[in-house]
């Protein structure tokens, strides 16, 4: 089914497992994902949480307005399943198909849609597709409040995440990625440059974060793990819901015993924080990698040179790989997964790798498009 297909289903209900569905549903992917079976259920609580919100549907960001985001990230990504779920889950909150017909069509929704919508269409498309010029204007001029667009950009991003997610499980399942891109082609390619650095940068908020005193209990347990009073997750605290849930998939990814060892996840962070041109995230993950590994010349290396860098053939294809899918739609190649498992990678870590790319997707997004760096590497 292509992207532009006029067929229509009932959306998938609350509780319902929709990633498995999103990657083409072959038992093999959800046997993948059952490695990391603590994944499985986080995945579906954050789906569940942005579009059939129980804990905060008080953010004000309406049903037909998240919906009609992520379908505007899905028809992006090429992804039918999820082109057809959430085409569905706008036609039921809008009761009325043309907003959706006209998203799939990519064609404009001025006078086809209330301004909220098309103001919230346009901006996830940008942050699709080119987070780092992604910009608040436009949705404050269509009322948006601060808190709003924290759960809007959550939205959007967290959609892109599910689209990366699935290209990279039905890949590692089935040999394809599902996006219609040429399984033969090479992968996607990261360039270095002097703004990138594993020095310690400042991320300054575009949205007013929550103050200190505001933190509730609540908050400070949804952060478990990290910086509560740093401005950025100060600024997720807008939407506690969504927080709790992406913070534990956080911890999950990174954290989880055995697999993909810890500093290889970082390198793949670090991968896709350089496509997609987070120069705070790179200078974090990065750093992290370095101090992991136990060497920074390799990631020196990798962030003055990109995919060009001389790193060593297991971490030349783990950038490689979390590399290919961070493109929209993905190109990750199953030659780079092959070779791999060539090197004795295994299935558990393959997956690893798939999820702390898939996450850094997601936290790309947020991280370009709620704030801006500033400041001199320390």
């Amino acid at each position: 089914m292509s992207a532009t297909t006029t067929t229509h289903t009932t959306p998938t209900a609350a509780g319902h497992d929709v990633l498995d569905h999103f990657a083409g549903g072959a038992p093999e992917v959800t046997r993948l994902r059952g490695l990391r079976p603590e994944l499985v259920g986080l995945e579906q609580r954050a789906y569940d949480e942005l579009f059939h919100p129980r804990s905060s549907p008080g953010t004000g960001v309406s049903a037909a307005e998240r919906a009609a985001t992520a379908l505007a990230v899905a028809v992006d990504h090429r992804r039918a399943p999820a082109v057809a779920h959430y085409r569905a889950l706008l036609t039921e909150a809008a009761q009325d198909p043309g907003p959706a017909d006209r998203i799939v069509a990519r064609a404009p929704l001025d006078g086809y849609a209330p301004p909220r919508t098309a103001a919230a269409v346009a901006h996830a498309r940008r942050l699709t597709r080119a987070p780092a010029e992604a910009r608040l204007d436009a949705l404050r001029v269509a009322g948006f409040t601060d808190q709003q667009i924290v759960t809007l950009s959550q939205a959007a991003a967290f959609a892109h995440h599910q689209m990366q997610l699935a290209a990279g499980l039905q890949l590692l399942a089935t040999g394809e990625s599902g996006t219609g891109t040429d399984p033969g082609a090479p992968s996607a390619t990261v360039a270095g440059g002097p703004q990138f650095t594993t020095g310690v940068l400042t991320w300054r908020p575009a949205v007013r974060p929550l103050a200190r005193e505001e933190l509730t209990e609540a908050h400070r347990t949804a952060l478990a793990g990290k910086r509560p009073d740093s401005p950025y997750f100060r600024t997720l605290g807008h939407d506690l819901g969504i927080l709790a849930v992406r913070t534990a998939i956080d911890l999950a990814a990174f954290t989880a015993e055995g697999g993909l060892p810890r500093a290889e996840r970082e390198l793949a962070a670090t991968a896709v924080s350089l496509h997609s041109g987070c120069v705070y995230c790179v200078s974090v993950h990065a750093r992290r990698a370095a101090q992991l590994h136990g060497d920074p010349e390799p990631l020196d290396r990798l962030l003055k040179y990109g995919s060009t860098a001389v790193l060593g053939r297991r971490w030349k294809l783990i950038v490689r790989l979390a590399a290919g899918l961070a493109p929209v739609p993905a190109t990750a190649a199953d030659a780079d997964v092959q070779a791999l498992r060539e090197l004795g990678v295994s299935e558990l870590a393959l997956v690893d790798l798939v999820h702390c790319a898939a996450f850094f997707g997601w936290a790309n997004r947020l991280m370009l498009s709620l704030g801006t760096v500033d400041g001199e590497a320390g």
